[in-house]
């Protein structure tokens, strides 16, 4: 491949006769392919050392650290519906209906869906705790 040196700048001889000759558009697409290839190519003074592997796993952990960190406040939906308080409670349709009806549990319907306050079902638990024998 031929190249000029103009004014500080290289410049591929196929590429400024593709410019010269009006396919300037043929020239960018070129040139960006090129720059593409070697951005990702690896060259001998990119070469992966011991100390850069050290330095990119105390990275990972601190950020592993933190995400697990973070994980332990979970955030909870305040409203739940019916499938999903069935699923917490580990009860049946009919049974949540009784709960409802007995009023065990506070409920609000909008339309035809019926909701649950999270703190509701919270203090329910509370409620029907027991105390351990020591």
């Amino acid at each position: 491949m031929l190249t000029i040196i103009f004014r500080s700048q290289i410049i591929d001889c196929k590429l400024l006769s593709m410019f010269l000759i009006g396919n300037v558009k043929q020239a960018a697409m070129e040139k960006k392919s090129r720059q593409s290839e070697e951005s990702s190519a690896l060259f001998t003074h990119q070469l992966v050392t011991l100390a850069d592997l050290e330095k990119f796993k105390e990275q990972m952990l601190s950020e592993m650290r933190r995400l697990l960190a973070g994980g332990g406040t979970q955030q909870y939906k305040q409203w739940l519906k019916s499938r999903e308080v069935r699923k917490l409670l580990n009860v049946s349709p009919g049974k949540l209906h009784a709960m409802r009806a007995s009023r065990q549990l506070t409920f609000m319907r909008i339309g035809g869906v019926i909701y649950y306050d999270r703190a509701d079902i919270d203090k329910m638990f509370e409620k029907f705790k027991t105390t351990a024998v020591k």
